[in-house]
């Protein structure tokens, strides 16, 4: 596994009030909704963000089965981040993506992880080392079972060597 080691994303905001611990979300689109409100209301991303993301998901899907639970890695463009940063939701009932790189497959998710990258070229790399991290095993668990937001994030950044 590599570290995330690009100066650019040093200074990526993960932070406890970024984390909705016992997500309840009826669709993917709700979701979207709830993460990316928090990004809004914390001045991380602009208004459109929100409907970007939903656009984006609809043309290219962004739930990944990793082995001990699936995850959803929604994202959209640059122009629409003001900050980096991620949010992450960890949902009290799966929600169902589409399943990256199909067209008709679908994933239920249990943990979403919304990426607001300010370079684009910096977005494929890190969503690479986050699905590298996230994929050994016990620790998409470990997050999903955390007791706190501050414990999920503790646990995201050690994974990440952030």
């Amino acid at each position: 596994m590599g570290e995330v080691t690009d100066g650019d994303l040093s200074n990526i905001a993960i932070t406890p009030e970024l984390v909705v611990m016992d997500m309840r979300a009826s669709s993917d689109q709700e979701a979207i909704e709830i993460l990316a409100g928090k990004l809004i209301r914390a001045g991380y991303v602009k208004e459109g963000y929100v409907q970007a993301v939903k656009d984006r998901e609809k043309a290219f899907c962004t739930g990944l089965a990793l082995g001990e639970a699936c995850i959803a890695l929604p994202h959209t463009d640059a122009i629409h981040v003001n900050r980096e940063a991620v949010a992450i939701g960890v949902l009290r009932q799966p929600v169902t993506f589409g399943e990256m790189g199909t067209q008709d497959d679908k994933v239920n998710v249990q943990l979403m992880f919304m990426l607001a990258i300010r370079k684009s070229e910096c977005q494929i790399d890190f969503l690479g080392e986050m699905i590298d991290a996230l994929q050994a095993p016990g620790r998409l668990n470990s997050i999903k079972n955390a007791a706190s937001p501050v414990e999920v994030v503790r646990l995201f950044k050690q994974y990440l060597k952030m």
